[in-house]
C-alpha cells in the first residue's frame, strides 16, 4: 500500500515517546493533514522535552514528484532552508509493515547537510518517525526516533 494511503487509513493525530541526538527524552506528536485531491498530506510534528520546551517543530509536506517518485519537504525550525528528500527506499513486510526511507543525498556527501528520514507504519497503526543526519563534514548518525501510537478520539 503506498504510505499516502496508509496515512490516510489511520487516525490523524500521533503521540509518543523517543530519544533525540543528545540524549533526551521527549514527547513526540505528528499530525496529517490531506490536501485538496488526496494528492499531498502536510504532516506537522512536534517535540516537546519533560518540561514541555519545545526541542524540535517541522511542517512537511509529503507528496509526489513529477517522476512518482514519493518525496518529503520539511520546513524545520534547524534548517534555514528546505531540502527536498525524495524515497530512496521503501519496504512492505509480510506482516503488514511498511517503511519509506526518505533522504536529502547521499550519506557519502560529506562536505553537505545529508539527512534521512524514516516513516514506518506497523501493522497495530502505530507510527516510528526517525531522523538521521551529518553536518558538512561531520559523520552521518542515527540521530532521534519516536514511536508514536493514534491519539484516541481523532480521525
Amino acid at each position: 500500500m503506498p504510505l499516502l494511503a496508509a496515512l490516510q487509513s489511520l487516525p490523524n493525530q500521533f503521540c509518543g515517546e523517543g530519544i533525540n541526538h543528545e540524549d533526551q527524552t521527549f514527547t513526540g506528536c505528528l499530525h496529517w493533514q490531506a490536501l485538496p485531491g488526496q494528492r499531498a498530506l502536510l504532516l506537522h510534528y512536534t517535540a516537546s522535552g519533560t518540561d514541555g520546551e519545545i526541542l524540535h517543530r517541522e511542517t512537511t509536506l509529503l507528496g509526489y514528484l513529477p517522476d512518482g517518485t514519493l518525496c518529503l519537504w520539511p520546513v524545520m525550525d534547524e534548517l534555514p532552508y528546505v531540502l527536498a528528500h525524495p524515497a530512496i527506499r521503501q519496504a512492505e513486510g509480510g506482516h503488514g509493515v511498511l517503511e519509506v526511507v526518505f533522504a536529502s543525498g547521499p550519506r557519502s556527501l560529506s562536505e553537505h547537510f545529508r539527512q534521512e528520514i524514516t516513516i514506518r507504519v506497523e501493522a497495530n497503526g502505530q507510527l516510528l518517525y526517525a531522523q538521521a543526519w551529518g553536518e558538512p563534514n561531520g559523520s552521518f548518525e542515527d540521530r532521534s526516533h519516536c514511536r508514536l501510537s493514534p491519539v484516541a478520539g481523532t480521525a
